[in-house]
């Protein structure tokens, strides 16, 4: 794996899902561990239209080996390409493949702040954009 390249938008704005559900393996943060987290929720949640599944079911550009990114992988994202100018994200929250417990996951800042934090992982405002490794 050579790095990582982003959906060009947004894939909407949905639930991280199963809450109340721990997911086994899906708490991993370091970068090149979103796709497995990805690959974990799968497995462990059968709600279908979360934010995992929306970025395990997207073809897009030919592609269909997007993900969800990982805590870390999302935070750079927002450091290398947003705060850049670039990928066109909302000033606003974005998911992360990383689950935080069984009622919270990770999510990322993209306003001028850039925060990571966690949230409930039922709430459906928060964005979701999908990455693929190369």
């Amino acid at each position: 794996v050579h790095g990582l390249i982003a959906a060009p938008s947004d894939q909407g704005q949905d639930q991280w899902g199963c809450y109340s559900s721990a997911i086994a393996g899906a708490d991993d943060t370091a970068i090149g561990t979103g796709a497995q987290n990805t690959i974990d929720i799968e497995a462990g949640c059968t709600t279908s239209g979360t934010a995992a599944d929306i970025c395990a079911n997207l073809t897009l550009g030919g592609y269909s080996d997007w993900f969800l990114p990982s805590k870390n992988e999302l935070n750079e994202m927002y450091l290398n390409l947003h705060q850049q100018g670039l990928g066109g994200f909302a000033n606003d929250w974005y998911w992360s493949s990383t689950e935080f417990n069984n009622l919270y996951a990770w999510i990322q800042s993209f306003d001028s702040y850039g925060y990571p934090s966690y949230t409930n992982k039922n709430l459906n405002w928060v964005y979701v954009r999908a990455v693929r490794a190369f």
